[in-house]
């Protein structure tokens, strides 16, 4: 049985998330995505910071964002996300925002691909460092 690992960060809406009706502007769910995945990465054994420096990137290629209810200023959030990373040069990552009551108010999902950053090809054989860390998000 395979059983895959989910990553969480924990945030809290504040004011600068919100509009002014205190409801959570939709550009910091993006913030937020990519900020669970920087995160996930490091404790995988890859800082983001140093793959950039050794000529790599990991750019969004597509994504899709399901608001179920809005997030208000003040809500305690969990994001929890399931990174699949097959053969595919696609990484694929599915992420819940859920509240302290442990209902999820939005779903999102998020394509990524390794590239080279001199010439922006996609990599399709990672190096092993990479690969070993990729094992360790699934």
């Amino acid at each position: 049985m395979n059983v895959k690992k989910i990553w969480k960060i924990n945030k809290i809406v504040l004011p600068q998330h919100s509009d002014h009706a205190g409801v959570m502007w939709h550009g910091t769910y993006f913030n937020w995505l990519e900020e669970g995945r920087v995160n996930a990465l490091s404790k995988a054994g890859i800082d983001y910071f140093d793959l950039s420096k050794n000529g790599f990137e990991l750019p969004l290629i597509d994504t899709s964002i399901k608001y179920i209810q809005p997030l208000y200023l003040g809500d305690n959030i969990t994001i929890e996300s399931l990174f699949d990373i097959g053969k595919s040069p696609k990484i694929k990552i599915n992420s819940k925002f859920i509240n302290k009551h442990n209902k999820v108010l939005t779903i999102a999902v998020v394509n990524l691909v390794l590239v080279d950053k001199q010439n922006f090809s996609i990599i399709r054989k990672r190096p092993d460092f990479i690969s070993k860390a990729f094992l360790k998000l699934n």
